[in-house]
């Protein structure tokens, strides 16, 4: 099996990161990572839950930070395997699905990002829905297609394109992947290994705001173009929201 890190970013996630870090363990039993917990100073149980996890978390930072990017970025210095997969606290993994994909990983002889399908829960684990699709230029400068979580970054990546933006809230993520455009080398598991509560901080208005400001700046992509796939995905942001609401 590949050689990665995962970085888990907290700040007052005692609702969700015991499960998240369960989820890890499983994994960690048999597979070789170091996992890095990047806390923003929580006022609340992250740090005692994450302290039931010390045969797991090679590190644990708490201190202040100004959100997710920054906090990632932190982590990105305790990294030193080859890859890195960035978690939130509300996210946790399908051990059985997970080695499988790592698996797939490891079969891959050039690559900058994996990606794979998510499921998508309710708090409570109730599947909603699978989600995601394979990077594609045309697509990605319009939104972003592929899930962060669950994909695996390669450090190599990183070191030659810089880390997140940490003035960035909502898409750093995304921000961070355009910067190679279409040079981009990518691959795609069909599967879904990793399941992403709803409710995250993409999942809102402001997400598609900052994401229409990188795209303008970035200039893959006309104008006129970019506010046009900006109204679009307010109106399914709208539709979609309509819709779990009456359910």
């Amino acid at each position: 099996m590949i050689d990665f890190n995962i970085v888990i970013a907290t700040y007052n996630s005692e609702d969700t990161l015991e499960r998240c870090l369960e989820s890890v363990r499983a994994v960690a039993a048999s597979v070789s990572c170091e996992v890095v917990l990047i806390d923003g100073a929580s006022q609340d149980n992250t740090l005692g839950i994450a302290e039931k996890f010390g045969d797991i978390l090679s590190v644990v930072v708490s201190e202040p930070d100004s959100g997710v990017y920054e906090a990632w970025n932190k982590g990105l210095t305790y990294c030193s395997h080859p890859w890195v997969m960035f978690l939130g606290s509300d996210d946790y993994i399908r051990p059985a699905e997970f080695k499988e994909y790592l698996a797939f990983v490891e079969t891959l002889k050039k690559c900058d990002f994996v990606s794979c399908r998510v499921r998508l829960v309710e708090p409570d684990g109730r599947l909603i829905r699978e989600v995601g699709r394979s990077w594609q230029w045309q697509l990605f400068r319009r939104y972003m297609c592929t899930l962060h979580p669950g994909s695996l970054t390669s450090l190599d990546y990183v070191r030659r394109v810089g880390n997140f933006d940490a003035s960035l809230k909502i898409c750093g993520d995304y921000e961070l992947l355009l910067r190679a455009g279409e040079t981009l080398i990518t691959a795609f598991w069909p599967k879904a290994p990793v399941c992403m509560q709803i409710g995250g901080l993409s999942d809102n208005i402001r997400g598609l705001n900052e994401a229409l400001q990188i795209k303008l700046r970035m200039g893959h992509r006309a104008r006129i173009f970019c506010y046009v796939d900006y109204a679009i995905a307010v109106a399914k942001y709208v539709v979609r929201t309509y819709l779990t609401n009456s359910r």
